[in-house]
Order: C-alpha cells, then structure tokens, then sequence
C-alpha cells in the first residue's frame, strides 16, 4: 500500500534530474561544436545549406598570428572576453568589395538581434597607416575594433593555406577560444551567414562577456 512518504521520496530527485537533463544538453552541444571545427562533422550539411561558410581544417589558432592594437601595443586575445568574432583581414586600402563586407557584416551583427551582443568584429590590417579615405570610412563602424599585422607574418600565417583573405576577399569567424574555424567571401550571401552565427551561437555556451 501507498504511503504519503512515496511521492516525496521520488520528489527530491527531481532537481537532481533536471540538473542532469541540463549538464546533458549543454555536453551535447558543446562536443557537436568541437566536432564540426575538427572537421568530424559537415557543419555545412548539418546546416540544411550548400551555400555555409567553408570550414578551416584544421582551425588556426589567432594566437599564432602576432597582432597590435591600432596604438601599436601588443594584442592578446586570450585577455579578451569570451565571445564569437568576425574577423576582416585588409590592407591599407578598403576598396568596393572591402567596404561590402564591412557594410555586410555590421548587417549580421544587427540582424542577430539577442545574440548581437556575443559578436565581436575585428579589422585586421596588414599595412599601416591606413589611408585617409578608409580611416574617413571606419568613422561610420565605430564598434569595429582595427588590429595591425605585419605583412610578412601574415602571409606567412596563410601560406600554406587554402585560404587567402586579402586576394579573394575573405572574412574569418574566430571561436571564443580563440580558433580560425570557418570563412566567407564574396559569393557567400549575408543570410547565410547569419544563419551559421546563429546556429553556433545557439549551440555554444562561452561566458557571454561583454565590450
């Protein structure tokens, strides 16, 4: 028979197994993230879209890359706080595709409305100092943080890459951990990646730091 102590008795467990439910959903998550960086995973055909961003097998760790600040002092971004990153590497000019991508990629940032304040964007230059007319331009991206790189470091950085971002344009999302882990570029329509930010940003979990 029955007794009023039984149902308490299965009560106290529920916290344990919502804790638990929520430990597993957050693991979960975490290791599919870690899978498609590695490449163990088709992150794009997880996406539902042939038009994803490309992955960087394996990612490139931004700490290898020797950057300033736009003050000439030394960038380290594991100092930083723990946020996804949109990273556009130019040179001392922005010309018409260099200001799509800056006009694009504030677009995304904007249209991932609750999620806008977990993106960073970064400008990586790799001549300076700019030209005036584009230091005139980055007076209207105010959030846009310019780093400086030297040239032959960052050439060296990519060459034996696929990838080339200042020939072909290419802009770069940086994990909070500080990894290389996909890239754009002209071909790759603005939904799209917005679509992929907000699904690593859905299935990530990084402390939600804030500029």
């Amino acid at each position: 028979m029955a007794t009023d102590s039984q149902p308490a008795a299965k009560n106290k467990y529920i916290p344990a197994i919502m804790l638990g439910s929520l430990v597993l959903v957050v693991l979960t998550s975490t290791l599919l993230f870690r899978a498609a960086v590695t490449g163990r995973i088709d992150l794009p055909a997880l996406l539902g879209t042939k038009n994803g961003g490309v992955l960087i097998r394996p990612p490139r760790a931004i700490a290898e890359l020797p950057l300033r600040s736009s003050d000439d002092e030394p960038f380290d971004f594991a100092k930083q706080p723990k946020q996804w990153s949109i990273v556009i590497p130019v040179a001392a000019h922005c010309d018409e595709q260099c200001q799509q991508t800056l006009y694009i990629t504030r677009q995304i940032n904007v249209a991932l409305g609750k999620y806008s304040e977990r993106v960073r964007r970064y400008l990586i230059a790799t001549e300076f100092p700019l030209d005036g007319e584009f230091q005139n331009l980055l007076k209207q991206y105010p959030k846009l943080e310019v780093l400086r790189a030297d040239s032959g470091e960052f050439a060296q950085y990519f060459a034996r890459s696929e990838l080339q971002p200042l020939q072909n344009h290419q802009y770069l999302i940086l994990d909070p951990d500080g990894w290389f882990m996909m890239y754009y570029g002209p071909q790759h329509d603005g939904k799209v990646v917005l679509k992929d930010l907000k699904f690593l940003l859905t299935n990530s979990h990084e402390d939600e730091g804030r500029n």
